[in-house]
């Protein structure tokens, strides 16, 4: 089965740019209800993805000597590019196989979706696989009864 079935196109996805402030960022979270979203340049090449647990990362003092010096008028001036983690959710082609993207799916709500270029196309959800298999379970053979 080809993964673009279970793709979310990029119009269709909050996503944050690079560039975007921190600020920007997470009111772009709170707003959307996420906790976490893709990341592009504004080029639409796939980046990374950004995380509440980043934004709240960053607030972390980086050892017990500067607790309460936390400077969230900082936000403002950072950007996302500064605190995302461009390593846990790599893309996957869209030519990827069902079977890389099962692999994928089990670790992460999403999994980014890019062409040969690297520019974003998208996502496929967990939500967007299960809906699958609830409406054609009846396709898949049961297992218990063999």
């Amino acid at each position: 089965m080809n993964i673009a079935y279970f793709l979310t196109p990029a119009q269709n996805v909050i996503s944050l740019y690079d560039d975007n402030t921190m600020r920007k960022g997470l009111d772009t979270m709170r707003s959307s209800g996420y906790t976490s979203m893709p990341v592009t340049t504004r080029d639409n090449i796939y980046v990374g993805v950004v995380s509440v647990a980043d934004f709240l990362w960053y607030l972390v003092p980086d050892s017990a000597d500067d607790r309460g010096n936390v400077n969230i008028g900082s936000f403002d001036g950072g950007h996302v590019r500064d605190i995302m983690d461009c390593k846990s959710n790599p893309a996957v082609s869209i030519t990827a196989s069902a079977e890389e993207l099962m692999e994928r799916i089990l670790s992460h709500n999403f999994v980014p979706v890019v062409d040969g270029r690297g520019s974003f196309v998208g996502i496929v959800t967990r939500r967007n696989i299960m809906k699958y298999y609830q409406e054609n379970r009846d396709s898949f053979p049961d297992k218990a009864s063999e």
